[in-house]
């Protein structure tokens, strides 16, 4: 079903866990303007910037994969090939999840749990989309994480080492 269906799904030990459904115009604008940021800052030659479309795959779980709304791969990309010949990703550096209320428990409990387990993972960032907030978890340790907050226009999220981003360039006509 997963290489016929039309529309994204998500899959979580043969069960399916969620469906591409309709993004609010906040949620777009964010994902949008993000590409577009971390485009710009980080180096072409060195790393890829990707959309929702693309699954991540989930180390020691065959029948497991997500898909983030922005991930971002440095060097070339590492794939696991799943069911029907559909291809994920093993080697994503950044993960981003823009969150909603009907995302928000899934996407910042499931989700980060499966994805600190990709070793490749340095940054899992979660960005509001009803309110100015960004969280950002980095890789400390091979299995410790930092946990910093942003919410004021003026705070500059750090971007893997490799730059920082402003809250209120991401935020940029976004009705908060």
């Amino acid at each position: 079903m997963l290489e016929e269906c039309e529309y994204r799904i998500e899959y979580e030990q043969e069960e399916i866990i969620s469906f591409m459904g309709f993004g609010t115009p906040n949620h777009e604008k964010i994902i949008a303007k993000l590409n577009q940021l971390l485009l710009n800052l980080l180096n072409e030659n060195l790393f890829n910037v990707f959309g929702s479309n693309l699954a991540l795959h989930i180390p020691d779980f065959v029948k497991r994969y997500y898909n983030a709304d922005v991930a971002v791969v440095k060097g070339e990309n590492e794939t696991v090939v799943l069911r029907g010949g559909m291809v994920s990703v093993a080697n994503p550096v950044l993960i981003i999840e823009v969150l909603s209320a009907s995302t928000r428990i899934f996407d910042g409990n499931v989700k980060l749990k499966n994805y600190r387990k990709i070793p490749s993972v340095q940054q899992v960032l979660y960005l509001e989309s009803a309110e100015m907030h960004v969280t950002s978890y980095t890789r400390i340790g091979e299995n410790e994480w930092r946990l910093l907050e942003y919410s004021s226009k003026k705070d500059e999220v750090p971007i893997l080492e490799e730059g920082k981003i402003k809250l209120s360039d991401i935020y940029n006509k976004v009705n908060i």
